[in-house]
């Protein structure tokens, strides 16, 4: 007879319980569905009712109350807390029902690749950066309690559950008794097994990186009974991941020594960050995130003390390129532009200049010598066309008029009275070699040719 069928046929009146998922310590999770909406969902019931010692009463109110204050899709969304009269008033919870796998489950069957893992685990970072934000750590951070959720028509979703021990600031005095040891020893930060040692978001992170590890390497870190792993935790010399899995790498061993670092202000310094590293650590495309911190140096190993921050090249991860390769591609096609346009404008300055001096240059007239002197008399040389002279340029000379070019004879000559000759035709020297004109240019012997 199983568990379900020995439950009332509703709790609270609403709750129609259907089967058994699983079974812990503390309590047993059902799923049920609503008498009203017909909507199926988890049910997780508290074993002791109301009876139950103070202590796990008030873990049952963190972990019905901590996902409604980090309100986050990758945290499991609880939808109604109450008693159950039919149960003694025994204490319960309503969660959305998850299909799928945890972590665990997964990596038992086989090693994910080092890309799937980056890819669960930046999908939970931002939603613990949150939770740490406002004062909530989960300290129970394991494959076990990270679900990949199946999703109709949308790749799966990884989710965080059971924050049934995780600190809240406001409720910190019944968060934890006087020397509890609260967490799981295989996944707990060395500060989680001191007493009176606080316990931050950094306790978090280091839990990350045990995660990472099991994942990527297929086995936990720490093994064996509770009381060796407890033992190691607190005095052991942590191995290089590589020591027992040599194709994880230096890259690797890097970050998991920094991710798992002794001291918690060692460690990274938000989750987003950690996971940007892991992903160039194994050679990944990384994903830049504005405002976030550059992460501290990794620490490596240093003798029999642990391992210390020394002068080793931080673990960075590798941002895209491909905004700097398109910004230079955007710079020299512009360059390219200038070049042509002021290989144009020098031009266009050349051509005018050139134009400017030519039309400054003087035009020789065309000379018509005409024979009409008085015989016997000589006549002057006309001279010929005035070479062009070099700059600097002067002015022309006004045209010559017509009648200022017959030659006369001097006045102390005797009038003689010569026959008349026929007119000659005008005798035009050679045409004078003259510079190009401009258009704008008027020619002031046009009606002479």
């Amino acid at each position: 007879m199983t568990a379900a069928a020995k439950l009332p046929a509703i709790i609270a009146s609403r709750y129609l319980p259907v089967r058994v998922i699983g079974r812990g310590g503390m309590g047993v999770v059902y799923e049920v569905v609503h008498a009203r909406t017909g909507e199926h969902l988890a049910l997780k019931l508290l074993l002791a009712g109301g009876a139950a010692p103070i202590k796990d009463l008030n873990r049952f109110k963190r972990e019905a109350r901590a996902p409604g204050k980090i309100k986050s899709e990758h945290v499991v969304h609880v939808l109604d807390a109450d008693t159950a009269p039919e149960l003694d008033d025994a204490p319960f919870l309503v969660m959305e029902l998850l299909l799928g796998h945890d972590l665990e489950q997964l990596a038992a069957q086989s090693r994910p690749s080092p890309s799937l893992v980056v890819e669960w685990l930046r999908q939970i970072a931002p939603a613990l950066d949150q939770a740490h934000r406002i004062g909530i750590i989960h300290r129970d951070l394991k494959p076990e309690n990270l679900f990949l959720a199946n999703q109709e028509g949308r790749p799966p979703m990884l989710k965080i559950l059971d924050f049934g021990i995780a600190k809240i600031t406001e409720d910190d005095a019944t968060a934890t008794g006087s020397g509890q040891i609260l967490g799981t020893p295989r996944y707990m930060a060395p500060e989680q097994a001191t007493q009176n040692s606080p316990v931050t978001g950094a306790t978090d992170l280091y839990a990350l990186g045990l995660v990472a590890y099991r994942l990527l390497a297929g086995e936990s870190y720490y093994r064996g009974p509770m009381m060796s792993v407890l033992a190691e935790l607190l005095h052991g010399v942590p191995s290089p991941p590589s020591a027992r899995h040599p194709e994880l790498g230096a890259g690797f061993d890097a970050w998991f020594l920094q991710a798992c670092h002794r001291e918690p202000q060692c460690r990274f310094s938000s989750a987003s960050q950690q996971i940007e590293a892991l992903a160039g650590a194994l050679g990944l495309p990384g994903v830049q995130r504005t405002g976030e911190p550059a992460p501290p140096s990794p620490p490596v190993l240093d003798g029999a003390s642990g391992p210390t921050v020394t002068d080793a090249s931080p673990v960075a991860s590798q941002r895209p390129r491909s905004k700097t390769r398109l910004v230079a591609m955007l710079a020299a096609t512009l360059a390219l532009f200038a070049g042509i346009f002021a290989y144009r404008a020098f031009s266009a300055g050349e051509r005018t200049r050139l134009a400017t001096q030519q039309a400054q240059l003087p035009v020789s007239p065309e000379v018509d010598v005409r024979h009409d002197a008085p015989a016997g008399l000589p006549v002057e040389p006309v001279p010929g066309p005035a070479s062009i002279a070099t700059p600097p340029l002067v002015e022309a000379a006004p045209p010559i008029a017509a009648d200022a070019r017959r030659i006369t004879p001097p006045a102390s000559a005797p009038a003689r009275v010569a026959a008349p000759t026929p007119r000659r035709k005008s005798v035009r020297g050679p045409a004078p070699v003259s510079p190009p004109r401009s258009q704008a240019t008027p020619d002031p012997y046009r009606d002479q040719k």
